[in-house]
C-alpha cells in the first residue's frame, strides 16, 4: 500500500453516509497515509430535497474535524446550485472549494497531496491547489443521473477532467472503455466489500433484528439506499407472484425517487428503513434471497454494484438485474432481463440454495475484499507518481502517448476467474 502521503479526497458521499467505495478505501489508505475527505458539496437548493442537508446551512464556515488518527473530515458551507448545468456557476463553485480546501490544508500543513476527486465538476479545481497529482476515481456516468443536470454539460466536465487526470480509475468495464481513448492511463479496478464485516451475517449465534425476525419466510430483501435505480415493478412482479414471500427493503427510501405509495399498496412489501452499519449482517441473515433489482438503463448500465460481494459474503442468493458488468457471474448470480423475470429467479433460488452453494458464494466474496483492491489501487498510484517523477505527466496537457499497461483491467477477471470485475 502506499504511505506517507498526503490525500485530498473530494467524495460524493459524507463520511457518515451509507459507507461506499469512498469511504472504504479512505479509511484503509488512512492507516499509512494522511487523509483530507471532503464531504459531500451540496447546493443551497440540496434540503429541498434531502432534508438531513439542513445541517449544512448552519455551516456558514468550512467545518474541520479529525475521524480518525490520520482521516480529517471537511464539511463545506453550502454552494450556489445549478453548477452541473451552468459552467460559469461551476467554476464560481470550485473556487469557494479550492479557498476552503486550501485553508484546511494549511491547517494541517498538508504539501504538495494526491488530490482523488470522485466528482467530474473537480475539473474546476484542478490547478488551484498546489497538488502532486491528479486520480479520477469514476463510479458512475454522472451525466445520466436525474434532476438539475444537463447531460451535455456534465459530460464535457467528465470528458475534461479525465484528459487532465493522471491517473483514472473505474468501477466499471463501460466506464473504462468510454474514457480510454481520452487518457490511457484509465484502469478498471472493480468494486469489492467488507467482507469480515458482512461474514458476521453466518454467524448461528447472531441473533435477527425484532422486525425481519417477525415477518415470514421466505424472506426476499435488498439492502442499501433506496432511489432512482430501484425497480418498482420488480418488486412489485415478486411481491405479486407469490404473497406467503416477504418482500423487504432494509435501507433509506430518497423521497421524490421511490414510488413509496405504490410499494405501500403491496401487502407483502416491507419497508424496514435505514439501520447502522453495524446491523446489516444480522438483516442479510435474515434474507433468503437477496436482490439487486435495478432498472436497466444509461445509469445501470455502467454500475457495478456494491452490494454483489456484501450479499455472497453472507452465502445468500443472489437475484439481480441483468446489468452488464454482471454478466461474468451467471454462474453464482441470477440475472433478471426484465421485472417479469424475477418470480422465476426468485423461485429458482428458493428451490436449488444448498450448504455448498453458499460456500462457493463466501469463497468468492473472500477474492473480493477492500483490502485486496486497495493493494491494486496503490500499485497503480505508486506506478503514477513514478511516471510523473520521471517527467512523464500528463496533467493539463495532451495524453501521453498510449502503453500496454494502460490498455488492461486491473483486477479485472470475472467469475470464471475467480475474481470480481
Amino acid at each position: 500500500m502506499i504511505r506517507g502521503r498526503d490525500i485530498v479526497c473530494v467524495s460524493s458521499l459524507d463520511w457518515s453516509a451509507h459507507w461506499t467505495s469512498k469511504q472504504q478505501i479512505m479509511h484503509r489508505l488512512g492507516a499509512g497515509n494522511r487523509v483530507l475527505y471532503v464531504e459531500e458539496p451540496v447546493t443551497m437548493l440540496a434540503p429541498l430535497k434531502v432534508r438531513a442537508h439542513w445541517r449544512r446551512w448552519a455551516a456558514l464556515y468550512p467545518r474541520l474535524r479529525r475521524v480518525e488518527p490520520a482521516v480529517w473530515l471537511l464539511r463545506l458551507p453550502p454552494l450556489l446550485p445549478f453548477g452541473n448545468m451552468r459552467p460559469g456557476v461551476n467554476r464560481l463553485n470550485q473556487r469557494a472549494i479550492a479557498a476552503h480546501v486550501r485553508w484546511a490544508m494549511h491547517h494541517l500543513e498538508f504539501r504538495a497531496p494526491i488530490l482523488w476527486t470522485y466528482l467530474p465538476t473537480s475539473v474546476d479545481l484542478v490547478g488551484h491547489l498546489g497538488v502532486r497529482a491528479v486520480v479520477y476515481h469514476c463510479v458512475d456516468e454522472h451525466s445520466a443521473f436525474p434532476g438539475l443536470v444537463d447531460p451535455a454539460v456534465v459530460k464535457a466536465y467528465d470528458d475534461e477532467l479525465t484528459r487532465r487526470a493522471d491517473l483514472v480509475i473505474t468501477t466499471a468495464a463501460n466506464l473504462r472503455a468510454a474514457r480510454l481513448s481520452l487518457n490511457p492511463y484509465t484502469y478498471h479496478v472493480a468494486n469489492a466489500a467488507d467482507v469480515e464485516h458482512f461474514k458476521k451475517a453466518l454467524d448461528p449465534e447472531l441473533a435477527l433484528p425484532p422486525d425481519i425476525a417477525a415477518l415470514p419466510r421466505p424472506r426476499v430483501g435488498v439492502i442499501g439506499v433506496h432511489d432512482e435505480r430501484l425497480d418498482v415493478e420488480a418488486i412489485e412482479a415478486i411481491a405479486q407472484a407469490d404473497l406467503s414471500w416477504s418482500v423487504v427493503l432494509v435501507g433509506p427510501v430518497r423521497p421524490g425517487d421511490v414510488d413509496e405509495a405504490r410499494l405501500g399498496a403491496l401487502p407483502n412489501v416491507h419497508l424496514l428503513g435505514g439501520k447502522p452499519l453495524a446491523e446489516l449482517p444480522a438483516y442479510l441473515k435474515g434474507l433468503d434471497v437477496a436482490l439487486i433489482p435495478y432498472r436497466l438503463n444509461e445509469l445501470s448500465r455502467n454500475i457495478f454494484p456494491l452490494k454483489l460481494f456484501e450479499y455472497l459474503a453472507g452465502g445468500v442468493p443472489v437475484v439481480s438485474a441483468a446489468l452488464p458488468e454482471l454478466a461474468g457471474f451467471a454462474e453464482v448470480v441470477a440475472l433478471a432481463d426484465r421485472p417479469e423475470d424475477y418470480p422465476a429467479r426468485v423461485a429458482s433460488a428458493l428451490r436449488d440454495d444448498s450448504p455448498e452453494a453458499r460456500c462457493a458464494r463466501v469463497a468468492l466474496a473472500e477474492r473480493n475484499t477492500w483490502d485486496r483492491r486497495v493493494e491494486d489501487i496503490s500499485a497503480l498510484v505508486e506506478a503514477m507518481l513514478a511516471r510523473l517523477e520521471a517527467g512523464s505527466s500528463n496533467r493539463g496537457g495532451s495524453p501521453p502517448a498510449p502503453t500496454g499497461s494502460g490498455r488492461q483491467d486491473h483486477a479485472g477477471g470475472r467469475a470464471g476467474e475467480q475474481a470480481g470485475s
